[in-house]
Parts: C-alpha cells; structure tokens; sequence
C-alpha cells in the first residue's frame, strides 16, 4: 500500500492532477480572498453610516432640548437685570453666577482667592437681598421659569 502511494506521487500523470488541484485552490483563496475584502469594506461603509446617523441624531437632540445660544444670551440678560433690581455689588454678582453654575462655598473661595467665611458672608447677603432662604431657592427661583407646567 505505501508503495503504491509512492508510485502515485513520482507518475507524471499526479504532478498534472496536482497542478491542476493547486489551481483550483489558489482560485479558491482568490475569491475568499476578495469575498473579505468585500465584506471589511461594506461593514466599515456600513459603520460609517450608522456613526453619521447617530451624529445627526445627537445634534437633532441637542437642538430639541437645549436652549438656543440667543435664548441662553437672552436668559443671562434676565440674570443681570434680576441681579441689578436685587442691587447686587459687583462681587455679589459674581459670586451669585457661581451659585448658579453650581459651584460650592469652597469652591468659589479657592475661585477667588478668598476665605471659606468671607464667601459664606456673601452668600448670606446675597440671600437676604433676593428674599431666598438658601442656595436651592436661589438656583429654583431662575430655573422653575424653564421647566414644563406640572399637570
């Protein structure tokens, strides 16, 4: 039996078969070669479009639920002019646009280079000038405008 599988291998018929079988299966690796090829290009073109609609998905949300830069400008005017009605110095501004923002006591005292108690004495009056009780009533008195009528 080996031996017949020796005769096979040195007959000149085998080394034609052969070649002709090594053909076939370099054009087989060809065509799968270009299948994935095919394949990576459509599922990146595929990537690519899916990113651009999430792209625009997200700027169309952004423009749904967020102010307009002219709206926010607009609603920083009615700030200052609260802020001024209030008789706010310029330092309470300041400080007041930082409680806005969300910022901390010790946050705006590091902001500012100034002590933990000269910023709680600013808060204080800020307070007392806008007739809030704390910081929530501060920041609720600008936002509840904002927010949809409850039902």
């Amino acid at each position: 039996m080996f031996l017949e599988g020796v005769e096979l291998l040195t007959e000149p018929d085998f080394s034609l078969t052969l070649a002709k079988y090594v053909e076939y299966f370099e054009i087989w690796i060809g065509l799968l070669t270009l299948f994935g090829i095919y394949f990576i290009a459509s599922e990146a073109k595929r990537f690519q479009i899916e990113i651009q609609e999430s792209r625009e998905l997200v700027q169309n949300l952004r423009h749904q639920f967020l102010l307009s830069s002219k709206d926010r400008e607009q609603f920083w005017k009615e700030i200052l002019n609260q802020f001024h009605r209030w008789k706010y110095t310029k330092t309470e501004m300041e400080i007041a646009s930082c409680l806005l923002r969300g910022l901390s006591n010790q946050q705006i005292a590091s902001i500012r280079n100034t002590s933990l108690r000269t910023v709680e004495t600013q808060t204080s009056a800020i307070y007392q000038k806008s007739g809030m009780r704390g910081k929530l009533d501060f920041i609720a008195y600008f936002i509840m405008p904002l927010l949809p009528e409850e039902d």
